[in-house]
């Protein structure tokens, strides 16, 4: 978190909830535009940087600005295949974050990161079934090469980027690198966020595509 964001976000809470106190607003009122203010200057530029910002030279700034987050740090590592940061920041994840679903998933990138696949079908094993379970079941597959499989999964997936971003990778390993191109053109094109940072640098540094 953006330590300057936090305390803007204190700021202008305390601001609003010292005018709403003042002239007597109503608690809920002054309540909803707190939550307002906070969610502004500390959950929106969270939201941004997943799901929303397109241009990945502005995501890898802010990656790099905030380095010593281990999500961010652990996503910079990701994309630029630098292991001593994906592994410090998995244990840091591991240890200081408490939510088990969260921890569960970035274990499971973990190990495909360091393509462990006994790791990832026991940690496949004991999730919900989702996109996000059905990308790694179909990514473990294309380890392993049980092609067949592979397409299996990618049939099941409901999100576009993933479907093209998995097939993107199975062309490759099939050495189909022309149609790999398309789809994962296809797959840039259908995301935004972190997503995109990590697929394009993966992709620019493992294959040598240019996509941009």
């Amino acid at each position: 978190m953006n330590w300057l964001s936090f305390v803007y976000a204190m700021i202008f809470g305390f601001v609003i909830s010292f005018i709403g106190g003042f002239l007597d607003f109503p608690e809920p009122l002054v309540s909803f535009f707190v939550i307002i203010i906070v969610a502004y200057f500390l959950v929106f530029p969270i939201f941004r940087l997943y799901w929303g910002i397109g241009d990945v030279e502005k995501i890898e700034q802010i990656l790099l600005k905030n380095k010593k987050n281990p999500f961010y740090r652990f996503y910079y590592g990701l994309a630029n295949g630098i292991e001593k940061d994906v592994d410090e920041s998995i244990r840091k994840i591991n240890q200081g974050f408490h939510l088990p679903s969260i921890k569960k998933q970035h274990q499971l990138i973990h190990a495909y990161f360091h393509q462990r696949t006994e790791e990832m079908e026991k940690l496949l094993s004991g999730m919900r079934k989702s996109a996000f379970t059905l990308y790694y079941q179909a990514a473990r597959s294309i380890l392993i090469n049980d092609f067949e499989g592979a397409r299996s999964y990618i049939k099941q997936n409901p999100k576009m980027w993933m479907r093209e971003a998995l097939t993107t990778e199975l062309l490759i390993k099939e050495n189909r690198k022309e149609d790999a191109f398309i789809h994962a053109r296809n797959a840039l094109l259908n995301t935004k966020g972190i997503q995109r940072y990590v697929l394009l640098r993966s992709w620019e540094r493992e294959w040598g595509m240019t996509l941009k």
